[in-house]
């Protein structure tokens, strides 16, 4: 997974503003129904499935937490924050 300075940015604002002692921020799938396929959460558990990226950005460095069923599914994935929140893209787009 690729993540932009503006999500870094952000991620690094979330973990400093909303988290607990005890609480992480995850990527997660999301299984909405025609929505974006991923997600960004607040959780308070680790398994010893998990595996932790770690993001450097101008505020330092943010830990992310995502699963290691889904690491696969995030290597062409960036993640960007905008106008709406969190948002996951394709890392390169494939023509028709």
């Amino acid at each position: 997974m690729q993540v932009t300075d503006r999500a870094v940015e952000a991620l690094s604002r979330l973990a400093q503003e909303e988290l607990r002692t005890g609480e992480l921020i995850r990527v997660d799938r999301a299984y909405r129904c025609g929505g974006p396929p991923f997600q960004v959460v607040i959780d308070d558990t680790k398994g010893p499935l998990d595996t932790t990226l770690r993001f450097e950005g101008a505020q330092g460095a943010v830990d992310v937490t995502v699963a290691q069923a889904i690491v696969k599914l995030l290597a062409d994935v960036v993640l960007d924050y905008g106008e709406d929140g969190f948002v996951f893209e394709e890392a390169a787009k494939l023509g028709c």
